[in-house]
């Protein structure tokens, strides 16, 4: 058994207290690799899991996603999660804040997507130098015989959407993305949208499986593919040439730093990526002809991301006759949240723990000594 606060929670309450970048009640969809986050955290512990803010006092942890410079105060579990050198990353270039390890905060990092946000998440302490998107063990319990249909999977940002439908609705100015009509039997335009469900993930996910190859924008597009072994190469928007080519991995090297962060974190110096601009329209030929040049099969430790895992390992199994997505626990899980609603019942739960610390820490006078107190007082 795992000895840490986290885990004696968990064997005492049966759930797992995480915090993630779930779906709030004004949004009808999930973002499959936010969404990922409880389910990853409820395969491999078999716990069902509740969200937790990531600012509060409370002990929580942290797995899969961009987030942890969102979090603050408490005792925060980091395992397989990313960081952002910047506390405000959507702010404009000029108001944004750099990100260190917040005062008051207990950070315990157990792994972390790669060495940027190891770097960022320790603030200086050792390192444990334990890498890997958590998504990346998803074929341990899901590895279906999908049929291909697909040559190419195209797997978009959110940022290059219209809308938040299932189906992507690319921006009609990002040229890049055109498919001609002779093409479209061929290639397949994916976002990473479904329906609110566990179910609508496995959807998404066997559509990427049904792809030969995949080129991708979106960081846990390559995660999927990498994990599941198809070929594939990350779609680079920020480098000045077209095709093909080898970038020397590194934080200013023009890339988007998730990316450099998770093949870092697999060890590699570089990485094949193709250059398009998305005022330009692909040549698909040409990129399906340079992953199948380009691409080889990336290695992950993944025994050693298990080992790091903070919970007492006890992974679910799927159903008779059905599969992972069927079982109870996934089935069960809350995706949807009223965030507000979830900050307040999280303040009322650290008061009425803070009156109980209060209470239990004061002296207990004796019923005798009670008596001769009201005596004295009297006289």
């Amino acid at each position: 058994m795992k000895k840490s606060n986290l885990a004696a929670f968990v064997r005492s309450e049966g759930y797992v207290p995480l915090a993630w970048a779930g779906s709030t009640a004004s949004m009808d969809y999930l973002n499959i690799g936010d969404a990922l986050s409880p389910v990853m955290v409820a395969l491999l512990s078999g716990r069902d899991v509740r969200r937790r803010p990531s600012k509060s006092a409370s002990l929580r942890m942290a797995c899969v996603g961009t987030i942890g410079h969102g979090f603050l105060g408490g005792e925060v579990w980091f395992w397989g999660t990313g960081c952002s050198p910047w506390v405000n990353p959507a702010a404009r270039s000029g108001e944004r804040v750099p990100f260190t390890v917040p005062p008051g905060s207990d950070f315990r990092v157990l792994a972390t997507r790669g060495p940027v946000s190891e770097r960022l998440l320790t603030g200086g302490r050792p390192p444990s130098g334990v890498y890997g998107d958590p998504v990346w063990l998803l074929p341990r319990f899901y590895a279906p015989p999908i049929e291909k249909k697909w040559k190419l999977g195209v797997i978009v940002h959110l940022s290059e959407l219209t809308d938040r439908e299932a189906e992507a609705h690319i921006r009609e100015t990002l040229a890049r993305y055109r498919i001609p009509d002779e093409l479209k039997q061929d290639i397949c335009l994916i976002n990473t949208v479904s329906p609110i469900g566990v179910q609508g993930i496995r959807e998404k996910i066997d559509t990427i499986l049904a792809c030969e190859r995949i080129v991708s924008t979106s960081l846990h597009g390559m995660v999927f593919a990498e994990s599941f072994g198809i070929p594939c190469l990350h779609f680079a928007t920020d480098l000045r040439f077209s095709g093909l080519s080898e970038v020397q991995l590194s934080e200013d090297c023009g890339l988007d730093l998730r990316v450099v962060d998770l093949y870092a974190g697999l060890g590699m110096a570089r990485l094949p990526v193709y250059g398009q601009p998305t005022d330009r329209e692909t040549d698909w030929a040409a990129l399906m002809r340079a992953i199948d040049a380009a691409w080889e099969p990336r290695l992950l430790d993944e025994d050693r991301l298990v080992e790091a895992f903070p919970l007492d390992y006890a992974p679910l199994q799927a159903p008779v006759g059905a599969t992972i997505w069927d079982h109870p626990v996934l089935t069960g899980l809350l995706l949807q949240h009223d965030v507000a609603e979830l900050n307040r019942l999280d303040k009322e739960q650290q008061a009425q723990k803070a009156t109980k610390a209060n209470v239990a820490s004061s002296p207990l006078r004796s019923p005798v000594r009670s008596f001769f107190d009201r005596v004295l007082q009297r006289d």
